[in-house]
């Protein structure tokens, strides 16, 4: 032997204190090692405090209803830090010993076949990964994941020791089993037999086995996490035992778990192996935003926003400040952000208080551009294009899953993904309308029904939605016609939203002249920013100057604060006082006597009045008030009085719901009874010429009459041959 120690060949591993191989890793932290008896004595001293002395005894009376530790991360770092990052570097060896420990915790008549889990929950926060962000360092390592569950399988029988036996001479050989193959024993383990020296048969006891519950999911990044169109990343977990079943498409959770890799199911055998999680323990998000962390410094910073007296306007200045004007369309989309209160009454129904925004308008109005923005500023926005999202996409998608039985299930959809978010849908006027019709349950429910492919499920969507559509003929047209008429959406669906703006783009000299300074002034502050602070500077050009003139390009509100702002404001639960609802009472009660009488029209439903309710509560939660006041009720009323406005009465007159809410609206009514009229009066049917000369003496203008004419022979109520008479069809 040579005195000295020979050097490792390349490639070959180093090794530690103690002779121990250490394989080095990327970005390796050095933690302290730990023996085995020291690991056990940890688990000991851990495991013997009164808490889990009382889990013991409530799982030996109540399994297997119950049957798992749980283990906080914090009560191992408590005990010992360095065996707490031991333990996450080595989950297996650690918790291969707590087990053991489980084991001997148990009263001594258990029956060694009923197993106790050991599950350790709320790891720490340098402990969580992103799942494109897991790499090769991480295998074998104890991780967080945080996502949406996009895919779920329904509970299988996986058996973790199977028993055989010997075809020839019955022995019982017993196998444990890892992965996904089943594996035999290779020979008879009987010593009294000849089996062992010849190839024999074995006979799997199915019965007798050992079987656990297990679940395949399938893991989606968090889109709030995504920015500059990102394609979010998955990974595969496999949850076993009591927690598997809990688990349902669009749940949004943080599973803790070990990183294990699998080689591929190719002919040819791969170096390239695929990685998947064995997941320990779920943890489900109880509120809405959990996964945005306010610390006591934004605390201190939100309260100080909610005393500005400028609160208001200075976040709707803060929504895409690079786009001129609309205000009311921001100051909407402001309020939508922070939303009603979602209730549950007495009879166990159901109030939506998500409000649900849609912008019509001409070409080039940025209406994308808003929808865009407000997906990344939103804490959950999931932006949606019409033309290019189908029903299945947007709801829910029956795909086969994959544990080789080619079984269907659901995976969930951009709705079910924006839950307890904002659901962005631009185009909404390209979609089919089979695949618009899937959005009606989704809007007024806040819940998609799935019936395909031997499937029947109820999945969640309590989100707001802001979608975007342009006129049916490409740019509005003011004169002679409806606004309502040129909007190519189905009635049942426009009267689902709570605010339809109209942004038409129309010559203006004022403001044309004031849209084109801030267009100009938008990319000459781009042009400066890109020079940046230390650029040499330009003749004729003062960056400086150009920076402090386009100040108002620049949000108030910075967008982390922002979404901060919104996610502290959903705790609140606002209360409407008496001067609020007697103000909200009074304007609704007013706008619906204007269809009293000789007018018999509907000028307003209740679904504004809801309207009202939702945008003076998303007022109040915006103050961070407790109280719904008059300040509240008021800019609700004003902005519901603003749109149907413009859509119900463009040129002043007379509100008629039912131009959102019906094909005819009571002066269409009107007018097709006056015609229809007229032809009835013609024996053998009437001429146009005839229909029209009479009803322009009754007080109807040509145009129109012959616009109606045209329409009711298209929709079948009237017949009229070439160069013939109009008839009833």
């Amino acid at each position: 032997m040579h005195g000295g120690a020979a050097a490792p060949a390349p490639g070959e591993w180093g090794r530690g204190r103690g002779g121990r191989a250490r394989r080095p890793e990327a970005g390796d932290r050095m933690t302290t090692i730990f023996q085995d008896s020291e690991i056990t004595a940890g688990w000991e001293d851990i495991l013997g405090k009164d808490k889990y002395r009382l889990m013991f005894a409530d799982i030996a009376a109540s399994y297997p209803e119950k049957r798992s530790i749980y283990v906080p991360y914090e009560d191992i770092d408590a005990y010992n830090t360095d065996l707490a990052m031991y333990f996450l570097d080595h989950p297996d060896k650690c918790l291969s010993k707590g087990r053991e420990v489980v084991k001997a915790s148990l009263p001594p008549a258990w029956d060694h076949r009923d197993t106790v889990n050991l599950r350790i929950t709320d790891l720490p926060r340098d402990a969580k990964v992103e799942v494109r962000k897991i790499r090769a360092k991480h295998l074998g390592r104890l991780v967080a994941v945080e996502g949406l569950v996009r895919k779920a399988t329904t509970v299988r029988p996986k058996m973790t020791h199977a028993l055989f036996r010997c075809a020839r001479c019955g022995a019982e050989i017993w196998e444990a089993q890892k992965g996904s193959i089943m594996r035999e024993p290779l020979m008879c383990s009987n010593p009294d037999g000849s089996c062992n020296k010849q190839a024999t048969h074995f006979d799997l006891d199915s019965k007798a086995s050992v079987f656990v519950d297990t679940q395949k999911i399938e893991i989606q990044e968090s889109p709030e996490g995504l920015r500059g169109g990102a394609q979010p990343e998955r990974i595969a977990g496999f949850v076993e035992d009591d927690i598997a079943g809990v688990i349902t498409a669009g749940n949004r959770v943080t599973i803790n778990g070990i990183i294990r890799s699998a080689e591929k199911h190719d002919r040819d055998k791969s170096t390239v192996f695929e990685i998947f999680m064995d997941v320990m323990s779920v943890e489900f998000e109880e509120h809405e935003y959990d996964e945005i962390q306010i610390t006591e410094e934004d605390e201190q910073k939100i309260l100080d926003m909610s005393r500005d007296p400028m609160l208001f306007d200075n976040i709707v200045a803060s929504i895409s400040p690079t786009i001129h004007g609309m205000t009311e369309v921001k100051s909407a989309i402001a309020l939508q952000l922070f939303g009603g209160c979602n209730k549950e009454m007495d009879d166990g129904t159901a109030i939506r208080g998500d409000m649900h925004v849609l912008l019509v308008g001409d070409p080039g109005v940025a209406k994308s551009q808003v929808l865009r923005y407000m997906s990344a500023l939103a804490p959950r926005g999931i932006y949606a294009s019409g033309k290019s999202a189908s029903a299945a996409g947007l709801t829910a998608a029956a795909v086969k899953d994959e544990f080789g039985d080619g079984r269907w299930t659901l995976e969930a959809g951009a709705l079910v993904l924006a839950d307890k978010g904002l659901a962005c849908i631009d185009e909404l006027d390209k979609m089919t309308a089979q695949d618009r019709s899937s959005l009606h349950e989704a809007m007024e429910s806040q819940r998609i029904s799935v019936a395909k492919a031997g499937i029947t499920a109820t999945l969640q969507c309590r989100c707001s939605m802001l979608a975007a559509a342009n006129p049916k003929f490409g740019r509005f047209e003011t004169d002679g016609m409806s606004i309502t008429k040129q909007i190519d959406l189905p009635p049942a669906l426009m009267s689902r939203f709570d605010m339809i703006f109209v942004l038409t783009d129309k010559p203006n000299p004022k403001a044309d002249r004031e849209l084109t300074a801030h267009i100009l002034n938008v990319h000459r502050r781009g042009q400066a920013r890109q020079m940046g602070e230390d650029a040499p500077l330009v003749v004729g050009v003062d960056v400086k100057r150009i920076k402090e003139e386009t100040e108002n390009v620049r949000p108030v509100y910075e967008q982390d604060i922002m979404r901060k702002y919104v996610a502290y404001s959903k705790r609140i639960v606002p209360i409407m006082t008496d001067q609020a609802m007697g103000m909200i009472e009074d304007k609704y009660l007013g706008i619906r006597a204007m269809g009293a009488g000789e007018n018999d029209s509907v000028p307003i439903t209740a679904r504004q009045l809801e309207a009202y309710v939702r945008l003076s509560e998303a007022s109040a939660r915006m103050r961070l008030s407790r109280t719904i006041e008059e300040e509240d009720a008021a800019r609700a009323v004003d902005l519901v009085e603003f749109y149907l406005s413009k859509l119900l009465a463009p040129d002043g007159g007379q509100w008629d719901i039912d131009n959102l809410s019906s094909k005819y609206t009571k002066k269409d009514r009107n007018e097709l009874t006056a015609i229809l009229s007229i032809v009835d009066g013609y024996e053998g049917g009437a001429s146009e010429e005839d229909i029209v000369s009479q009803a322009v003496s009754e007080g109807l203008s040509e145009e129109k009459v012959r616009r109606r004419l045209k329409m009711m022979k298209e929709d079948g109520t009237l017949f009229c041959p070439p160069n013939g008479n109009y008839k009833r069809a």
